[in-house]
């Protein structure tokens, strides 16, 4: 572990002599460091006048070991979306049945179901507070709900086409939803207003991403791109062009420098933002790659198929590391857990969520 005057810590893989890890956070340059005996924390001083505490995950860690830790049966249809509370122990779903339900992930019980949408539920994004989930529907209607009280608290209206995917800012004010009818829209969670329509896609757009610094998002679609917008002009500031059908899913790096992108031409693309280059083809699935998601510290993606598998990559190899077989249908739904080592959460057509992880983890 080293720190520099670069305002980052390092983490270094002796064997090898690799980065495997860069800590930002830090606005001056970072003076001291110390590593807890439990290996998985250290603790950094900055010309910034703060400390840090951060966690790092095991580089050692055998990742062909990931297993199914548990399955969670309750809905009635296919789970189209998944999301993490921001306490790593509880997960809300989005399901074709019209509801929502959020599940306790060490008992594996469900304890509370949000209904109120018409028709199926799409998809689901976490407030960073942890208290409320917005979801997207085949309703056309964005739906904001209190987790406590298991009640809608908004209802976001303005799309003519069905709701494919939905993303909260950072700062929990604003939330964007991509919709059938080619646009997105940026809205006031206050106000339930619409403040911005970001128009240029010219099929379906299913999926899109906030950008850490609250200005950009990412939106992919059935027109084979990637699109960069900037939220304040509503101008779309870059297309990413590559995949050769349709794109389905796209997850952001915690870095926001880099998103990778999942499509119906079975592969996943990790893009530099700012050039706007590919610089990772991941090959691998044997149909339909649905979503991704990206692991805190960027160096994972997992991805989820229509080959009724998730694929664990390691980013700098491009290297499939591991395959975790279970479900029966094809998955829609993945999210990874924000903790210290690797957990994962996955939803399918078979009506169920998985949760995978190390054994005894």
């Amino acid at each position: 572990m080293s720190s520099s005057r670069d305002k980052t810590l390092k983490v270094w893989e002796v064997a090898t002599g690799k980065c495997v890890a860069t800590l930002e956070g830090h606005s001056g340059a970072v003076r001291s460091v110390a590593m807890f005996p439990d290996g998985r924390r250290v603790v950094s001083g900055s010309y910034d006048n703060t400390l840090k505490l951060w966690g790092v995950a095991p580089v050692s860690v055998d990742l062909s070991k990931l297993a199914e830790l548990r399955t969670l049966n309750g809905h009635s249809d296919y789970v189209l979306g998944v999301a993490v509370f921001p306490d790593g122990r509880r997960v809300v779903s989005a399901s074709r049945d019209k509801t929502l339900k959020v599940w306790d992930m060490t008992t594996g019980t469900c304890v509370a179901t949000l209904e109120g949408h018409s028709t199926a539920v799409t998809s689901v994004a976490m407030f960073p507070d942890g208290r409320r989930v917005v979801s997207g529907s085949d309703d056309n209607t964005l739906k904001v709900w209190d987790v406590a009280t298991g009640k809608c608290v908004a209802t976001l209206e303005g799309h003519s086409k069905r709701v494919k995917c939905v993303a909260v800012f950072p700062d929990g004010r604003r939330v964007v939803s991509g919709s059938k009818d080619n646009t997105l829209k940026v809205w006031d969670v206050e106000t339930g207003e619409c403040v911005a329509t970001l128009e240029g896609h010219s099929q379906n757009v299913l999926g899109v991403v906030a950008f850490p610094d609250g200005r950009r998002v990412a939106s992919v679609s059935l027109d084979k791109t990637l699109k960069v917008w900037d939220v304040m002009t509503g101008a779309c500031v870059a297309t990413l062009e590559g995949h050769h059908k349709g794109v389905s899913g796209i997850s952001v790096f915690p870095d926001g420098r880099r998103v990778v992108s999942a499509s119906r031409d079975y592969t996943l693309k990790v893009w530099d933002v700012a050039t706007g280059k590919c610089v990772a083809t991941l090959k691998g699935h044997s149909k339909d790659a649905k979503c991704a998601a990206v692991s805190p510290d960027g160096r994972r993606v997992v991805s989820a198929s229509g080959d009724k598998t998730l694929k664990v990559w390691d980013v700098e190899t491009g290297k499939c590391v591991a395959t975790l077989e279970g479900h029966r249908w094809e998955v829609f739904g993945v999210a990874v857990v924000p903790d210290d080592g690797l957990r994962i959460v996955s939803g399918s057509s078979d009506n169920t969520l998985k949760f995978w992880g190390m054994p005894n983890s």
